[in-house]
């Protein structure tokens, strides 16, 4: 993502001066710079498309771990609840006193069935865990709708990704219900699904975690301490002020790209 964002800025730049020196010589260059500098100009078309063809490959990227993350810190969170509160973890489910005996203490066990029941929830949608987490540790896991909504299309975004090569088949098109998007076609992930997926993730972990972890006793990273917290950029505070350089400016011109989220805002997780 660094590399991208380089990239974007050092064209930025590059673009600037030649505005700069277009101007500076706009007397005695009455058919315009580009005339009179063409090598320059045509060094910023080879910049140009580079950046251009940099930009989906780093979107990509960016999405997918953002989702990776996300589905990982869900994974962690529910194993420290249900390890918290072994009650939570009672159901019809049966396992073989060979699974028993391989622990040493009722803590490991309850740790392992924890985390046998996530990994199990991982193969579910979004929708299932989030219904999951509602019924069983009596949550909500976001309360915003468009976040939401943004989020599950990052999901799924992500998955083409994944197990399709970015070809759009008729799942994907019912999942986003975008009329435009047609069978077969490759999906073109741009930054301003990673920003809005990578937004969307922090405002929930940071509205849940403060719910979970004051509920289970879960402790907390302190947010402020970390290198990339950013007053009011995501989690509880909200999204960014109209004052505040927005996360999607701070990733095109390289001045801070988004941190792999929501991961790093958690301890142990």
């Amino acid at each position: 993502m660094q590399h991208v964002a380089s990239a974007s800025l050092i064209l930025k730049e590059y673009e600037r001066l030649l505005d700069s020196v277009g101007v500076a010589f706009s007397e005695i260059a009455p058919d315009g710079p580009e005339a009179l500098f063409p090598g320059h100009y045509k060094r910023r078309e080879r910049m140009r498309s580079t950046v251009k063809s940099l930009t989906p490959a780093g979107a990509e990227l960016g999405l997918t771990r953002c989702v990776e993350n996300f589905l990982s810190y869900l994974s962690d969170v529910i194993t420290d609840a249900l390890v918290a509160r072994p009650d939570l973890l009672k159901s019809q489910e049966q396992v073989s006193l060979e699974e028993v005996l391989e622990h040493d203490s009722i803590e490991d066990f309850t740790s392992w069935a924890a985390e046998k029941r996530v990994a199990q929830l991982s193969f579910k949608g979004l929708d299932e865990i989030a219904q999951y987490i509602s019924k069983r540790l009596g949550l909500q896991l976001h309360k915003d709708e468009t976040d939401w909504l943004k989020l599950k299309k990052g999901v799924a975004v992500r998955n083409l990704i994944v197990h399709r090569r970015s070809v759009i088949d008729q799942r994907f098109i019912h999942l986003t219900k975008e009329k435009s998007l047609k069978k077969g076609d490759v999906y073109e992930t741009t930054m301003k699904d990673y920003v809005r997926t990578a937004e969307s993730a922090m405002k929930i972990v940071g509205e849940f975690d403060v719910e979970v972890s004051t509920k289970f006793s879960i402790t907390q990273r302190d947010t402020k301490t970390q290198s990339w917290y950013s007053e009011g950029r995501w989690g509880p505070e909200g999204r960014p002020s109209r004052t505040q350089p927005t996360t999607t400016s701070a990733v095109l011109e390289g001045v801070q790209p988004v941190p792999d989220a929501p991961d790093a805002h958690q301890e142990g997780r």
